[in-house]
């Protein structure tokens, strides 16, 4: 197979991938291998291996899995293998090697329309569940989100939400302008009627940070943007009665905290990660302790809440590095988001693609595994890769 199109087909199946992620775990799990497979036919390794180990995002990347790693040290032996299961999960990232150093900048546009492409068909089978056109016997459940969980649906919707309003914004022909706009009323609405909070949460910071990106920071562009916020959250209240019930429904779990609920199994989960960091500030109690510690600080301290006690991760990312290898892990993950932020990216799009991207992650960490969970990770990894082949193409030129 010929150099050139090893390139050729890596290329392709970044698209077919970026295309998965939203759609199939399936798929990510046949694409990623795939695009591992067909970087190592390309060749070249050497100089490619010298591009990887220049990146200080990467070396972010390693500092933090290495710490997790060397928390296996102090794992109780019984619980060594689920550590080391819990490391492995991290193969998922890979794909960001074979992207950044391997991909056509002509092919990052595609990639990112591959992405949304896949959302979007989401976003129609989700108007189709909603709308009882088709059977969907977990709506009750998770909402109108059929590939995947409503949480991570919302967070990976309101980021797409954002690429929408950018492109609309800087498209100069109207027959785009249009597609844009329509685009964007489509999947927001769609994210109204869904149950996924996250990603409604993260709608309301999403969208001021893409029209501050876009306008010059001025009292006139501060007012519309507060305006814009204050409107779409009068619209969502009024003509969407799942939000306006999701809302009424938090306010009160706020209120009064029951532990059986998802909100408030996630003040739960703080409360115990807190009392474990206290106990352990430093290293933590290593990455195959994590869970059985938060079990026993349950039954010893707070017995009533066995709904806490078998959930299988802290639903945020922050307290569940912090719980696995203290302060250490906490740093770790933030000085990778340090890096990521570093990243040099004159494209105005893709600038903002940049921002919206760490916006996404260091929100949405507070309340989801964000940093482990398959999904996230092979988003993660693609559009880490992205911008650091744009930045890879920008600095050969």
């Amino acid at each position: 197979m010929k150099s050139i199109n090893s390139t050729l087909l890596l290329n392709y199946f970044t698209i077919l991938y970026a295309f998965s992620i939203s759609v199939s775990l399936d798929l990510i799990r046949i694409f990623a291998p795939l695009i591992l497979l067909v970087w190592l036919i390309e060749g070249n390794m050497r100089t490619k291996l010298s591009l990887i180990k220049r990146k200080k995002t990467f070396h972010a990347i390693g500092l933090l899995i290495l710490i997790l790693l060397l928390s296996l040290l102090w794992t109780d032996p019984e619980n060594l293998k689920f550590g080391i299961k819990y490391i492995t999960r991290y193969w998922y990232i890979l794909p960001v090697f074979a992207i950044f150093t391997s991909l056509d900048r002509s092919y990052i546009p595609h990639v990112i329309s591959a992405f949304l492409t896949g959302i979007f068909i989401s976003v129609i089978v989700s108007f189709l569940i909603y709308f009882q056109i088709i059977p969907f016997e977990t709506f009750k459940v998770e909402g109108a989100s059929p590939f995947m969980h409503h949480t991570l649906y919302s967070i990976f919707l309101s980021f797409s939400i954002g690429i929408l309003l950018k492109l609309f914004l800087v498209s100069g022909k109207l027959p785009q302008k249009y597609l844009y706009g329509i685009l964007f009323f489509l999947f927001t609405i769609n994210l109204f009627i869904n149950i996924g909070r996250a990603g409604q949460l993260l709608f309301f910071l999403i969208i001021p940070a893409v029209l501050l990106s876009h306008y010059k920071t001025t009292a006139k562009s501060i007012g519309l943007v507060l305006l814009s916020i204050i409107a779409f959250a009068y619209l969502s209240f009024t003509f969407s009665p799942t939000f306006k019930q999701k809302m009424a429904l938090t306010y009160h779990n706020l209120s009064h905290i029951s532990y059986n609920t998802s909100l408030g199994a996630r003040v739960g989960l703080n409360i115990v990660a807190k009392d474990i960091i206290t106990e352990h500030p430093i290293l933590g109690v290593g990455a195959g302790d994590y869970l059985s510690e938060k079990q026993k600080i349950i039954d010893e301290r707070y017995p009533e809440r066995q709904y806490v006690r078998y959930l299988v991760h802290y639903h945020n990312q922050y307290a569940e590095f912090a719980v696995i290898a203290g302060i250490f892990a906490l740093l770790a993950y933030f000085y990778l988001w340090i890096e990521v932020s570093r990243i040099s990216i004159k494209d105005k799009t893709l600038c903002t693609v940049k921002y919206i991207f760490i916006l996404t992650f260091m929100t949405t960490s507070l309340i989801d595994a964000m940093f482990h969970l398959s999904r996230p990770l092979s988003f993660f990894a693609l559009f880490l890769g992205l911008l650091l082949a744009y930045q890879r193409t920008s600095t050969l030129k």
